[in-house]
């Protein structure tokens, strides 16, 4: 097995061994962090020209409906990611709790065609671990390092990533087409590993 291999069988493990309890506790803590942090990154500006991405959780992963409630609540665009060819850019559409989700690549749900795409000007990718340089470990696939290397192409982008505590490794090697993370966020911590202002970023259309 090579390193990343190993890492994601023994995260893999270390999130399956968190109790259901623990896990629903977690994701509402992550939700109020997450949240306090970004509004306190936003400064003055209106959260409804922030679009946020984030996606819909897997059977094992940090639960993501908190979050996205809460900034629906408090007026961010949310957004959910469409996938196409593998390692190929994500495309972004407006979805809030309680709009309806499709069938997409790999029974990913997915907001239909019909909901609008916009840009994110803040994405939350999902990973199986991140080490304190801000390195993520995805699942493989490339789609969030192919579309961080685009959105940053484009200008600035606030990259981020929920998770829960046990995911923190020590260290993750970084290969060269590896997009690092600006920030994460845990039931217990914000992690952030580049400075960045919401306020700062290029609009999203």
């Amino acid at each position: 097995m090579t390193d990343k291999a190993q890492l994601r069988a023994r995260l893999r493990e270390a999130r399956a061994n968190i109790p259901p309890e623990a896990a629903a506790a977690a994701a509402q803590g992550v939700a109020g962090r997450a949240l306090a942090f970004l509004l306190e990154k936003l400064g003055a500006l209106d959260p409804a020209r922030a679009p946020v991405a984030l996606y819909a959780s897997l059977s094992g992963e940090l639960d993501s409906q908190p979050l996205l409630r809460a900034l629906a609540e408090k007026g961010f665009p949310t957004l959910l990611p469409v996938a196409g060819v593998k390692a190929t850019p994500l495309v972004f559409r407006l979805w809030k709790p309680g709009d309806p989700l499709a069938s997409g690549r790999y029974g990913l749900r997915e907001p239909p065609a019909t909901a609008p795409e916009m840009v994110p000007k803040i994405l939350f990718a999902p990973l199986l671990g991140f080490d304190g340089a801000g390195t993520r470990l995805g699942f493989g696939g490339g789609y969030y390092d192919a579309t961080l290397a685009r959105l940053r192409e484009g200008g600035l982008i606030a990259a981020g990533g929920l998770a829960f505590s046990c995911q923190r490794a020590e260290w993750i090697p970084r290969e060269k087409h590896d997009e690092g993370l600006d920030f994460v966020v845990t039931e217990t911590d914000v992690f952030e590993f580049t400075e960045f202002s919401c306020a700062s970023s290029s609009s999203a259309t």
